[in-house]
Order: C-alpha cells, then sequence, then structure tokens
C-alpha cells in the first residue's frame, strides 16, 4: 500500500482495520454471523483486510501516494479503502449466502464449518412465502402465513417470531381463517414448526 504522510496510528487504522470492518459489516447484512471476541474481532479485521489488498495489490501500483491533497486523488483513496470493501463484504455475504465457497468445498471431498449458525437462521435467511405450523413448548400450536409481512428474529437471544396471519387448527386438521389477525411468539416458546409450500389459489392443500 503507498505511503501517505498520516500519523501512525491513523494510517493503521484507515489503512488496515477500516476496510476489513466495513467488508465483515457488509457481509453480516446477509447472514448471521459468529460472535467472536473483541481480540479476535480486530484481528479480523486486519485479516480480511489484508485479503482485501491482495486482491486488489494488481490495481494498486497504478495509484499514487496521497503525499499531498488532491480531489482526484482522495476520490480514489475513498474508493479503495470504502468504496471496494464494501462491494467486497456484499460479494462474501451473497456467496456465503448461498453456499457456494461450501459446495464447492464439499465437492472436492472437503467438509467445512456451515457459515450459518443454526437451523433457525438457515431456514429463515432466504424464506419465501409459506404456510406454517407452530407448536409452542406448552402444547399450544399457531397455524398461519408467513409472508413479507412476517418477521423472524435473527438475534440468538431473542428467537422471537410474528405470523401476520393466523388461523384456527380443527380436529380434522382443517384451518379456518381468523381474518387479519396475526400472532407474536416470544422468545424460547417454539417447541417446533411446519412448513407446507404457499399454494395462493387453494390455501394449505386448498383447505380454507
Amino acid at each position: 500500500m503507498p505511503e501517505m504522510n498520516l500519523p501512525g496510528s491513523l494510517y493503521l487504522v484507515l489503512g488496515f482495520l477500516v476496510p476489513g470492518f466495513i467488508v465483515l459489516v457488509v457481509r453480516s447484512q446477509f447472514l448471521t454471523g459468529r460472535n467472536t471476541s473483541n481480540w479476535d474481532t480486530g484481528l479480523s479485521y486486519l485479516t480480511v483486510s489484508l485479503i482485501y489488498y491482495a486482491l486488489i495489490l494488481p490495481f494498486l501500483r497504478f495509484v499514487q501516494p496521497m503525499d499531498e491533497f488532491s480531489l482526484g486523488k482522495s476520490l480514489v483513496w475513498f474508493i479503495i479503502v470504502l468504496v471496494g470493501p464494501a462491494l467486497f463484504g456484499a460479494l462474501m455475504g451473497m456467496v456465503a449466502q448461498k453456499d457456494l465457497l461450501r459446495s464447492w468445498l464439499r465437492r472436492c471431498g472437503l467438509n467445512p464449518l456451515h457459515a450459518i449458525d443454526t437451523a433457525w437462521d438457515w431456514k429463515f435467511l432466504g424464506l419465501e412465502e409459506q404456510w406454517v405450523l407452530v407448536t409452542l413448548k406448552d402444547g399450544t400450536r399457531f397455524a398461519g402465513f408467513c409472508g413479507s409481512e412476517s418477521f423472524i428474529s435473527s438475534d440468538p437471544a431473542e428467537r422471537d417470531i410474528y405470523i401476520q396471519a393466523i388461523y384456527d387448527v380443527g380436529a380434522d386438521d382443517t384451518w379456518s381463517s381468523r381474518g387479519q389477525n396475526g400472532v407474536l411468539i416470544g422468545p424460547n416458546q417454539v417447541r417446533t414448526i411446519e412448513f407446507w409450500p404457499y399454494q395462493p389459489a387453494g390455501g394449505r392443500d386448498g383447505e380454507q
């Protein structure tokens, strides 16, 4: 990385920590990451920054050192330190969300850890509109429709869920709509959730 006339600590933060921070923050918007300690986090920023610079190294030789202020140089370094890491983080997030790298490694005979921590996050991360049947720990059941107006928590400590439309479940497992009623189920209350593909023409398996 070309030299810049900045104080040593500021140079370190801007040059080797900020890009990694941006990459991981943007990546985290696509999936739930694992929690790390402060030391591990700082080391992760540095490591990811170095990987990022290694990837763009062929282009850095065309970049002039920012030894004096100019609009053109400032714009270039803005792109390198801020915009580039954001794009790299988005790419990493999409690759992890689609499980592309892990799928390729598995075809090579390797079995790396999944990028997503829990089955809850994996299922709900890219959940399309579906019918659900939620059974609580006390045996209570809520049938419903999970669509764009529903919400599923991605916070491991607050596994709550909001279902936008709920149905009464009869003794013969038929569903009857409650109209526009929704239900908010608090954290640590869910025992199981069953899923069915959304069929707009006839409800769940033709039931109303």
